[in-house]
């Protein structure tokens, strides 16, 4: 049996309970993080613990606990439920509270942290690519719903992936209100020409992904790549050399097709497959 830690204790996962009365359940207000650990050693925390400080801050959560109490708590875990290399997901909701939007917003906070094995993609999906589709849904605007808050409340992403799902589709490429490529629905989207890496810039509205910066910065300190970022249009990919996405779970993700586009005559191309290999590399994977 599995343990989560909630609210200050471990606890058998079938006999962790939130209230209905949890907020995070009425109204979707929580923020979460996903990140992993090779080993003992739990990669990027920093980044990611500085990224849940900044979605609680938008929301006037009082976060108190530290990034070595977590990484403890983290830990712990991973002893408890015997795990090498691990997937974690930490989730903070504003409590227990009342229905009606006149409620009080200073309740307790809900923390939940849960952890499994990482069970990587079918090495199929890495030598051979996967296809993408382009959303009818739009990612939402920057100026309605800020990017930097990493919400749990992601319906606009679920949409996405239900596209995607009614499609036969890997994932789906999701456009902003200005008709520029943004995101997928749970990643971040990359395409190479000659030696140059494009990727959207953070003004089209996209989550700023830890394994995005930490792709950006291997392009050009291991490959020698330059990251160029900017607003681009679907026209753009036609021009690719290679396309990939990237997140937590993906690592590097290539892609072969776009909706009935075809990348690099359906192979995969050589950036996608060394820059996952940085990864391990900087991840610990590999010496």
């Amino acid at each position: 049996m599995s343990y989560v830690y909630l609210n200050g204790e471990f606890v058998k996962s079938d006999q962790a309970t939130v209230s209905v009365f949890d907020q995070g359940f009425l109204y979707g207000d929580g923020i979460f993080e996903s990140f992993r650990s090779i080993g003992d050693r739990l990669y990027q925390f920093p980044q990611h613990y500085q990224r849940l400080l900044q979605s609680a801050e938008a929301l006037c959560y009082p976060v108190t606990v530290t990034q070595r109490e977590l990484e403890a708590i983290l830990m712990e875990l991973r002893d408890r439920n015997g795990m090498n290399d691990a997937y974690y997901r930490i989730t903070i909701t504003r409590g227990k509270g009342q229905i009606g939007f006149q409620r009080d917003m200073g309740n307790d906070l809900t923390c939940l942290v849960v952890g499994r094995e990482f069970q990587e993609f079918d090495r199929t999906c890495y030598t051979q690519g996967i296809q993408v589709r382009v959303a009818q849904t739009r990612r939402n605007a920057p100026e309605a719903i800020n990017p930097k808050i990493k919400s749990i409340s992601n319906l606009n992403s679920l949409l996405g992936k239900l596209e995607a799902k009614a499609t036969g589709a890997f994932e789906v490429i999701m456009l902003n209100n200005k008709d520029h490529i943004c995101e997928g629905a749970s990643s971040n989207i990359f395409w190479t020409k000659d030696q140059w890496v494009f990727t959207p810039d953070a003004s089209t509205g996209l989550l700023e992904g830890v394994t995005r910066s930490t792709i950006m910065r291997l392009c050009e300190e291991r490959l020698n790549l330059r990251v160029i970022t900017g607003e681009f249009k679907l026209q753009d990919l036609k021009f690719a050399d290679e396309v990939f996405i990237t997140s937590t779970s993906l690592e590097v993700m290539p892609v072969v097709k776009v909706d009935d586009f075809t990348v690099n005559q359906g192979q995969v191309g050589p950036v996608a497959h060394h820059l996952r290999e940085e990864l391990h590399r900087d991840m610990g994977k590999i010496s």
